[in-house]
């Protein structure tokens, strides 16, 4: 029998979308037993996961507060770790898969060990290293995040596993707390009674919508509405609640209010969820319950909220995301405006709100945003169709470029996305800059088969070779100054700088040839995207043989 251990200690969210990974390995090795390492605060959650093993719950947030408090010893506090991760490592894993992207996951899956570890694990020298290309992608993904195009639940589940049928994700509540919600329910209303759910609040105030916003367009919907709105939340959120609420009434809402924030079991919420027509939510881990229940859910996207990477996943939800050049902005940006908080127009989100709970059609394209509707495509991962509102078309195309070009260089397969039908908007400026960087990346290439040659030399002529790598260095700078400008190149610096960084060698000649790996890796992959932007259509896809790789140096 299989064995696979799951690390995942970080977010609520996070749980919930390795749901189709669960179905992946289950495809993958019939019988096979999964493992989850997760924080003690998540344990709840993991127990409505379906195709667990067994649950191995630590209290992590406690061990990173001692660690900065220097309340124990570190030596200490490495030994309480070893002293339950020993028993994991007794188990024999045969892949580890860690979800968790820092160093103390990343030691903790080296210490147990397996032949196969996907995503973060120890270098040799105490740094992180990736060799899985989806799980290194990952990491990459908030440097390129307006032509990503692959929602984390099928980075997950490709990174952990590998493609293969669509999988929903699924969260289940013991019977015991489905009959709790209904008895709730009903106590304000007879058994018949419908309700919406409602998460005003999130736990980064960037990404929530106003307040304010929320109550108007809840009193929008209860002039159609003919059921009850439930709040849902945690008990920090009860200000921003009792703010809609009040705005609510204001404004003439005339449908019951009930208020469940921070007076429920997870287990409880999600019985709650599963009895609501729809969620309207901002970005949250209750967002991920809703459709692990089947709830149709409406996700408000502000902020640095990049639906496309956390949106919700598979058929019947739908995302509102502000028509802004800066939408979504970056997770480490400073934002001087929050325009996107006003860009939602209440009564479109109202009349969406009508239309999902079956009582009104889409409505017209206004200014200001753009909705989409999530599904399924060709390749079986989730996707987003947009239903009303612009998109640039130079993110737009290179976005489905790229989508295409990764997927078909990580799994080795052929998507089955519709071919592209037009060249790129900006080819002739994208073709031009391309030649205006290769010789300096044949440059670099050179320069590092140089320094390659010196480091095989006694002595070691250690004045030579610095002075080369200032020289590579400053050469370096410029080729990655033309590269971030575009699309077309971005994503291949991103990868190129993570690999010269990620030097997992040692010794100074295996690192010298482990960075010339990286650079030629880079010329050839820039040769080949020049060729697919100078080639006609019809001849630039399919792409099943892009040599575009970000698993490591071969």
């Amino acid at each position: 029998m299989k064995q696979v251990l799951i690390l995942n200690i970080t977010r609520m969210g996070d749980l919930v979308q390795m749901g189709a990974l669960l179905a992946r390995l289950r495809e993958e090795w019939p019988g096979v037993a999964v493992d989850l390492v997760v924080d003690r605060q998540f344990a709840a959650v993991a127990s409505m996961l379906n195709g667990l093993r067994d649950i191995i719950a630590y209290d992590f947030h406690a061990l990173i507060d001692e660690g900065r408090a220097c309340v124990k010893d570190t030596v200490v506090l490495y030994r309480e770790v070893a002293t339950w991760a020993g028993d994991l490592s007794q188990r024999r894993y045969d892949r580890i898969v860690n979800l968790t992207f820092n160093r103390p996951s990343a030691l903790l899956a080296e210490y147990v060990g397996a032949p196969d570890i996907r995503g973060a694990r120890s270098a040799w020298d105490g740094g992180t290293v990736i060799d899985n290309p989806w799980m290194a992608y990952f990491t990459d993904i908030h440097q390129i995040r307006r032509i990503n195009r692959f929602n984390l639940v099928d980075v997950y589940a490709m990174g952990g596993s590998r493609p293969g049928a669509f999988a929903p994700l699924c969260v289940t509540a013991p019977v015991e707390n489905t009959d709790w919600a209904r008895r709730f329910l009903s106590s304000s209303g007879g058994p018949d009674s419908k309700w919406i759910a409602v998460q005003a609040g999130a736990s980064d105030v960037m990404k929530a919508w106003r307040p304010q916003h929320f109550g108007v367009t809840l009193a929008r919907f209860s002039t159609q509405w003919d059921g009850g709105i439930l709040f849902v939340g945690s008990p920090s959120e009860q200000g921003t609640i009792a703010e809609v609420i009040r705005t609510y009434r204001e404004a003439g809402g005339r449908s019951a209010i009930k208020n469940a924030a921070g007076h429920t079991t997870l287990a409880q919420l999600v019985a709650l969820l599963a009895d609501c027509r729809l969620l309207l939510t901002n970005d949250t881990g209750p967002m991920h319950l809703a459709v692990g229940v089947q709830t149709p859910v409406i996700d408000l996207s502000v902020g640095h909220v990049d639906f496309q990477e956390t949106g919700p996943y598979g058929p019947g939800h739908w995302v509102m995301q502000p028509d802004l050049e800066c939408a979504p902005c970056g997770f480490e940006q400073v934002c001087s405006h929050h325009a996107c908080k006003e860009r939602l127009p209440i009564d479109a989100v109202a009349a969406v709100m009508q239309h999902v709970a079956g009582q009104g059609p889409l409505p017209v394209a206004v200014p200001g945003y753009r909705l989409y509707r999530s599904g399924v495509d060709a390749d079986q991962l989730g996707s987003y169709e947009l239903v009303s509102g612009h998109e640039d078309a130079a993110v737009a195309w290179y976005a489905a470029f790229w989508r295409r070009c990764w997927y078909e260089s990580f799994t080795g397969h052929p998507s089955r996305l519709p071919a592209l039908s037009s060249l790129a908007p900006d080819r002739d400026e994208e073709v031009a800059c391309i030649r205006a960087m290769m010789p300096m990346l044949e440059s670099l290439c050179r320069r590092a088969d140089h320094i390659v040659r010196l480091t095989g030399q006694m002595p070691l002529p250690v004045p030579a070779i610095q002075a080369l790598q200032r020289t590579q260095m400053e050469e370096r700078q410029k080729v990655a100054r033309a590269a971030e400008s575009t699309w077309a190149t971005k994503p291949l610096i991103t990868a190129a700088l993570r690999l010269l960084y990620q030097d997992n060698v040692q010794g100074v000649e295996r690192m010298a040839r482990h960075h010339a790996a990286a650079y030629q890796r880079w010329r050839r992959e820039t040769e080949f995207v020049a060729s697919r932007l100078a080639s006609a259509p019809e001849a630039a896809v399919p792409l099943a043989i892009a040599p575009i790789s970000y698993a490591g140096i071969e």
